[in-house]
């Protein structure tokens, strides 16, 4: 049994997190406990539980042991190439109204790269856009999960119709 502390900024951030809670609800046993979660670190823990049991009842109060745990898990990164036709401000308007759609917030901006985070119901990612002379385009997107491939479909679909027009 694991205990694992998702720290949220937002309602919104709050709301995945409750929504991957339902989606391993049944395949792990995941739940989010009722109460107050307390990470006691200091000597006497003992003497902690024995001033709750003194204030609630017994049955009300569950103490587990925990370990420190790390994992490596890496991000994964995915990236697209490609060439667009038309002026370098025309292709950088139309990639900034790929990620306005998307909804990507503008995390950072230099004169030939533009880094964004993207939320989808499938998690985040950063999408890097780098915009070189002659159309060439390089986004790489890196994350989490399964919102790389959802954020790669979305992209290449958009830059396939731009092609096609």
């Amino acid at each position: 049994m694991y205990l694992i502390v998702a720290k949220y900024a937002d309602d919104a951030e709050r709301k995945r997190i409750d929504y991957a809670i339902e989606r391993w609800k049944t395949v792990a046993g995941v739940e989010k406990p009722d109460g107050v979660p307390i990470l006691f670190k200091g000597e006497n823990v003992e003497d902690f539980v024995e001033d709750l049991y003194s204030r609630l009842s017994r049955e009300n109060v569950s103490v587990y042991s925990l370990n420190d745990v790390s994992f490596e898990i890496e991000k994964e990164e995915m990236s697209i190439e490609t060439t667009l036709n038309g002026d370098l401000e025309t292709i950088r308007k139309f990639l900034g109204f790929i990620m306005a759609k998307l909804k990507g917030v503008l995390i950072t901006e230099t004169e030939f790269e533009r880094i964004y985070e993207v939320s989808t119901r499938k998690g985040k990612a950063d999408v890097s856009i780098n915009l070189t002379g002659g159309g060439r385009v390089r986004i790489l997107i890196s994350g989490y999960g399964d919102a790389l491939r959802l954020i790669r479909e979305k992209i290449e679909s958009e830059i396939r119709y731009f092609k096609e027009v």
